[in-house]
C-alpha cells in the first residue's frame, strides 16, 4: 500500500477532506502542528478516521529541525505496518493529480526515489543556511515583532563578523516533498549516518531540504535518486504565491507535466473537486 505522509498547521476540516478522499485508497500519517488552531480534539478525530493515523507533537517553526522530526516520525509510524510499499511526503496543500489506480501502478515494483537533488556548489547563496548556526528551532523567524527580527539579525551579523563557518558537508538540498519506496525510507530512519547527519542538522536553516538529499550518499541508494519528484507546482507566478495557488485553469498544464501530485491546492476549490473525483475515478 501507498502511505501519505503529511504535515499540517491549518484548517482542519480541509485537512480531513484531503485525508479523507486519500485514505479510500492509501494509508495516511498526519502530524499537525501543536501550536496550530487545529485542536487536540480535532487530531483525536481525524486519528479515528479508517486508514488515519493522526499525531500533534511538535510546535513546529517554519524552517526548523521540527518538520522533519514530525516528517520523520510519521515514517517511523508508516514503517510500523508491513503494507506499505512506498512513502510519500507531503503537504496538506498537495494532492494527486492521477486516478489512485494509476498512482497504484506507477509505483508497483518501483525501487527508485523520486526527488529533487540539486548541488549546492552551484547555488553558493545558500552555504548560510548550514554555515551559519540557525536558532529557528527556539525562535519563530516568522514573527514579525521587532524584538525577534532585531535578534535574527543580529545572530547573522555576529557570526559574519566573527567568521563562523560551521564544518558541515551538505554537496545536495532539494525540496522535502519527495516519494520513496520502503526500503530507502528504513535505511534513511535506521543507519548512523541518518542519525549522526540529524543531529548535525539541528541549528541548520531549513534541515529537511538537506536530509534525506544527504542521507543516501555513498551509499547504493544515491543511484537509485531521479533527481525528479514528480510534483507539479508553479514558481513564476508570485502574485499567486510562491509556489502558487493552483487554479482549475491549471489543470491543463498538471496533465501535460507527467507529475503526480499538485501543488498547492486548497481543500475547498474546484479544483480540488476535480482531483478528488478522479482520484477516487468518480
Amino acid at each position: 500500500m501507498q502511505a501519505m505522509i503529511i504535515t499540517s498547521y491549518r484548517n482542519a476540516e480541509a485537512l480531513r477532506r484531503v485525508a479523507g478522499a486519500l485514505s479510500r485508497r492509501a494509508l495516511c500519517f498526519v502530524h499537525v502542528d501543536a501550536k496550530s488552531a487545529i485542536t487536540e480534539e480535532e487530531t483525536a478525530r481525524l486519528d479515528a478516521m479508517e486508514n488515519v493515523r493522526a499525531i500533534r507533537r511538535y510546535k513546529v517553526n517554519w524552517g526548523s529541525v521540527y518538520h522533519l522530526h514530525a516528517l520523520l516520525d510519521l515514517c517511523c509510524m508508516a514503517l510500523d505496518d508491513p503494507r506499505v510499499t512506498h512513502l510519500h511526503l507531503m503537504s496538506a496543500q498537495d494532492f494527486p493529480i492521477v486516478s489512485a489506480d494509476a498512482f497504484e501502478r506507477f509505483f508497483e515494483g518501483d525501487e527508485r526515489i523520486h526527488m529533487q537533488a540539486l548541488r549546492t556548489a552551484d547555488y553558493p547563496e545558500l552555504a548560510h543556511r548550514f554555515e551559519h548556526v540557525h536558532f529557528m528551532h527556539l525562535i519563530d523567524y516568522r514573527d514579525p515583532s521587532d524584538r525577534v527580527q532585531n535578534w535574527v539579525g543580529r545572530l547573522d551579523r555576529w557570526q559574519d563578523a566573527l567568521h563562523v563557518r560551521r564544518r558541515l558537508s551538505l554537496p545536495h538540498k532539494g525540496l522535502v516533498w519527495l516519494s520513496m519506496p520502503r526500503d530507502a525510507a528504513q535505511y534513511a530512519l535506521s543507519a548512523p549516518q541518518g542519525q549522526k547527519l540529524l543531529r548535525k542538522l539541528r541549528t541548520t536553516y531549513i534541515p529537511e531540504e538537506f536530509f534525506f538529499q544527504n542521507v543516501f550518499e555513498g551509499t547504493a541508494f544515491e543511484g537509485r535518486i531521479t533527481g525528479d519528484a514528480l510534483r507539479f507546482s508553479i514558481w513564476d507566478e508570485p502574485e499567486r504565491g510562491t509556489p502558487a495557488l493552483l487554479e482549475e485553469k491549471d489543470l491543463a498544464r498538471m496533465d501535460a507535466s507527467g507529475c503526480l501530485f499538485a501543488r498547492k491546492v486548497d481543500a475547498d476549490t474546484p479544483l480540488f473537486d476535480a482531483l478528488e473525483r478522479r482520484w477516487l475515478m468518480q
